[in-house]
């Protein structure tokens, strides 16, 4: 289903000759019509007592003692708490032409938020109009059903929004990624990025979806890993009322909501197989189902996936479906692992540092060498993530205008629990090669019996100092 936007829906309230204003399940007015604001105008009303952000249960409260606005008023509030489905009264209103009557409806919509919708009307014109109304009423349900829930994701996401600036380095490894970002993002294509926990993949998407042409359309995220496998269908997919215990109204999904825009799926090896043949089907055409439904919707996401996982080797155990995957790899980008791009460290320090510092009450100046070399030399085996925490820990116990470590890594330097982490990674990676005869490609190698991908066994093989020739050694 095509994304409504929020200028069709104003249109179509401007094209109602009835008073119109929507208001939220509080009171508060989110929307008005042309003829709302030239009635206020032409009445001599200031604007914060009729224009959006008004609360309209105030405005009725205000005017208590008018036995009208009492009975609107008490009409209303039964209105938006459900308790009416619609509430109508009849009103004088006394402006400088003198006294005219006019007829007030209130209709629930049921939708987000139980918006309910205020129609005023003279009531002369109140045969003419009649039919207008209940046609702009269906329709005026249906669109706010997508804007109220677009919005809702909206306000959610907004505290997360990250700039391109956020992917920082300089090493060749990271230029890389910049460019195939920049590559990929003025089109439409899918993009699966492939990387261990905590590398920035998220960042990534982010920077493809801010540089792409849907960029003022959401970005909706999706973590494949934290949902349960009864739940993620629903999810991905919306479902109707009834469809399943606990179904008490519809749910609009995440592919909906991101028509237009993009929808990032992370974490995607973590998808059960039942709900992957559903994915294929939207790369394929687009085309999806809600859960109790048998009507077909169409959606025009850009998907952007993740995963930290081997999915060749998911597809070889039978977990992953393999046509998902060759769907998913249009235009792959593997992010590396941080100890492989360790000349970035110092930019993250100072950059991290700055992000942080305001919120723990400090103002770092300096970080001694000696320092900087630890957090080089440590081999983060939580990546970039890892990086951020001990750097905020790192702030918290500096006392002055010097970042100090003060034990957060103080088991780094040679000998310490970092030497040690990288001899039993060496001796396993050592036994593993010898049992393979050294080999990296081919059946049965080291990288598929450790799990990594070739390129990445050499990278680790070459910080660590190992050679195929040298694996017969111990």
């Amino acid at each position: 289903m095509r994304f409504v936007s929020a200028d069709l829906l104003q249109s179509l309230l401007d094209a109602l000759t009835d008073h119109v204003a929507l208001v939220d399940s509080v009171g508060d007015i989110v929307a008005v019509n042309g003829p709302w604001r030239r009635f206020g105008d032409e009445n001599g009303l200031r604007a914060p007592l009729h224009g959006v952000g008004t609360n309209y249960l105030d405005v009725c409260q205000a005017a208590r003692g008018d036995r009208y606005a009492a009975e609107a008023l008490n009409g209303i509030r039964a209105v938006l708490s459900g308790a009416l489905p619609e509430f109508t009264v009849r009103y004088p209103c006394y402006g400088p032409a003198g006294p005219a009557w006019y007829e007030a409806r209130a209709v629930r919509l049921g939708v987000p938020d139980s918006l309910a919708l205020l129609a005023h009307r003279p009531i002369a014109d109140l045969a003419q109009t009649e039919e207008q109304l209940a046609t702009a009423l269906a329709q005026v349900a249906s669109l706010t059903d997508h804007l109220e829930a677009d919005g809702i994701y909206l306000r959610h996401d907004v505290p997360q929004r990250y700039e391109f600036e956020e992917l920082v380095g300089e090493t060749q490894a990271m230029r890389r990624i910049m460019h195939r970002i920049e590559q990929v993002a003025r089109t439409d294509a899918t993009v699966l990025l492939l990387g261990e926990t905590g590398t920035g993949k998220e960042l990534v998407a982010r920077a493809i979806h801010a540089l792409s042409s849907r960029s003022s359309r959401p970005l909706v995220k999706v973590n494949c890993a934290a949902l349960p496998s009864t739940l993620i269908e629903s999810e991905l997919f919306g479902h109707e009322k009834g469809a399943f215990t606990g179904a008490i109204g519809r749910k609009i999904g995440r592919f909906e909501l991101a028509d237009g825009g993009t929808i990032f799926l992370d974490e995607i090896g973590d998808v059960d197989p039942a709900v992957q043949a559903k994915l294929l089907r939207v790369l394929q055409n687009g085309e999806f189902e809600r859960v109790g439904s048998s009507v077909s919707l169409r959606t025009n996401a850009r998907v952007i996936a993740a995963t930290n996982r081997d999915l060749h080797r998911a597809i070889g155990f039978g977990t992953f479906r393999g046509d998902l995957y060759y769907r998913l790899t249009v235009f792959p980008i593997e992010v590396p692992a941080l100890r492989e791009r360790n000349d970035d460290v110092p930019l993250l320090v100072w950059y991290f540092v700055t992000k942080h510092q305001d919120r723990f009450g400090k103002r770092i100046e300096r970080v001694p060498r000696r320092t900087m070399e630890m957090l080089v030399r440590y081999p983060w085996p939580g990546n970039v993530r890892e990086l951020e925490n001990v750097i905020e820990r790192a702030l918290i116990v500096s006392a002055d205008r010097t970042l100090r470590l003060d034990g957060v890594l103080e088991d780094v330097e040679p000998g310490g629990a970092s030497q040690r982490l990288q001899d039993a990674e060496r001796a396993h990676i050592l036994r593993v090669l010898e049992a393979c005869g050294g080999r990296l490609k081919g059946r049965g190698n080291a990288a598929e019996r450790l799990g990594l991908k070739p390129s990445t066994l050499r990278s680790r093989m070459k910080k660590l100092g190992i050679s195929r020739r040298g694996a017969s050694r111990p």
